[in-house]
């Protein structure tokens, strides 16, 4: 069955019986490679060539772990007169004869605590090289294992990291010709850069990016990370990785299964088989995170500082979205403001709108006799100012009760005093108050109505 493959040059799709490789870049540009460099003449010592980090060696942070030498190796050295390093370690620490007396254990005590220290030589014989204690051997006690995120880089998202041996500050202004640069080595496909940041060593820069053609139907897709890993280590791209100073590339992708187990069942760096195993027992969660090794106060300390930005960065996220949130706050506010006054406009209008529509029939009954039900809300009306203005309904009450208000009690003749207290006359002040405003409205709306009652008789009445 024919594989179709997909070429950024051909911008179509053909069959082919034979095996695809992945994603196949049509040819570039510039067939000939550049000679000058992206920075300017250097005087620089000769370059390092770029590396292609190999998929199947894998170490947390993007470093290598260094692993034993082989048995072929070993015997190599043998023959050629040198001691198999890990006997020399075991007799310098444990058996030396260096001086063949008591002198042999304080050189043994010696020895002891630079291997525990990882740090300094260890003798033990005369006309033997000297052991070099690193923090690697397996005595170093200044060891722990703490826990990294497993990395989440799917080979299909196609981010590749490049390491470059300039500065940030120095490739910044220079990013777009060095886009350009990588546009000729992929054709017509495109090169973004998605994240451009200082490495950990200095004059060192990482660049992650992902390369992507558009399709016949308008869409982007992607190449994957191992595709464009292996596009750009053609021998014929080599000097034009030079002139731009890349050291390494790198493609991301995930571990797989066998990667993960070989890195779990190998003690890393000279650690305890013992510690690493309880190192793994006690991972929090094995399926995010994995045992990593920390060897020395040095890689504590950057371990630290790297936390340290972590959470600087972290902070200013945190900063902004707090701003972010106070900026919400702010237009809801307004927002708010901007209702209540649109509710206002609203009353008002509708208040201007029954005007005119009260008006507009007034003007549209003109001449006309009032029918039954506005006979009936006339003489309700009338009812209803009748029983107000009588003296022995809500005003006579309410004149009556200012007048009790108002007179003072007899205090020369000793008589009985009345009154009452001053809580409860506050509170019956503000409810006659109330209640007088209230008629008071009552008796403007009815007097408004039988304003315009009497206009509509008078009209009815001037009608010939």
């Amino acid at each position: 069955m024919a594989t179709p493959n997909l070429s950024f040059g051909a911008g179509s799709m053909t069959g082919t019986a034979q095996t695809a490789p992945g994603f196949l870049f049509g040819n570039p540009v510039t067939a000939q490679p550049s000679t000058g460099s992206l920075f300017g003449t250097t005087t620089t010592p000769a370059q390092k060539p770029f590396l292609i980090a190999p998929q199947t060696n894998f170490a947390p942070f993007g470093k290598s772990t260094p692993g034993a030498q082989g048995p072929d190796a070993t015997q190599q050295q043998g023959m050629a007169g040198q001691p198999d390093p890990s006997l020399a370690l075991h007799l310098a620490i444990c058996t030396p004869s260096y001086f063949n007396n008591e002198n042999d254990e304080v050189l043994r005590k010696w020895n002891q605590l630079q291997a525990f220290w990882g740090a300094g030589k260890g003798y033990y014989a005369p006309n033997m090289p000297p052991v070099e204690f690193t923090p690697e051997n397996p005595y170093c006690r200044f060891k722990v294992v703490c826990y990294a995120r497993i990395p989440s880089y799917h080979n299909e998202d196609g981010i590749v990291q490049i390491v470059i041996g300039k500065s940030l500050a120095d490739l910044k202004p220079l990013e777009q010709n060095f886009v350009s640069t990588l546009n000729g080595i992929f054709g017509v496909a495109e090169v973004v850069i998605s994240e451009m940041f200082a490495a950990e060593l200095p004059d060192r820069t990482n660049i992650r990016l992902y390369v992507q053609q558009t399709l016949a139907n308008g869409e982007k897709e992607r190449a994957t990370a191992t595709d464009v890993a292996r596009h750009m280590s053609q021998p014929t791209y080599t000097q034009t990785l030079k002139n731009l100073f890349v050291l390494e590339v790198l493609p991301l992708v995930n571990l797989t299964e066998a990667q993960l187990k070989e890195y779990l069942d190998t003690p890393q760096r000279g650690i305890d088989p013992a510690l690493w195993e309880q190192g793994k027992r006690e991972n929090p969660d094995p399926q995010k995170f994995l045992p990593v090794v920390k060897v020395g106060f040095q890689e504590l300390q950057k371990q630290f500082n790297l936390q340290e930005d972590h959470a600087k960065k972290l902070q200013a996220s945190m900063n902004n979205i707090m701003d972010e949130i106070t900026q919400l706050r702010h237009k809801q506010t307004m927002m708010k403001a901007a209702i209540q006054d649109a509710k206002w406009k609203q009353a008002n209008l509708t208040r201007r709108v029954l005007k005119l529509v009260s008006a507009q029939e007034v003007e549209r009954k003109r001449g006309v006799p009032l029918d039954q039900t506005e006979e009936q809300i006339r003489m309700r009306l009338e009812d209803l100012y009748m029983q107000l203005m009588q003296p022995t309904q809500y005003r006579g009450c309410l004149n009556e009760l200012m007048a009790q208000m108002c007179v003072k009690p007899a205090s020369s003749q000793g008589g009985p005093r009345y009154g009452l207290v001053g809580d409860m006359e506050r509170e019956v002040s503000q409810y006659m108050a109330w209640q007088h405003d209230a008629l008071q409205a009552v008796v403007g709306v009815l007097k408004e109505d039988l304003t315009v009652v009497d206009s509509m008789m008078e009209e009815i009445q001037c009608k010939p």
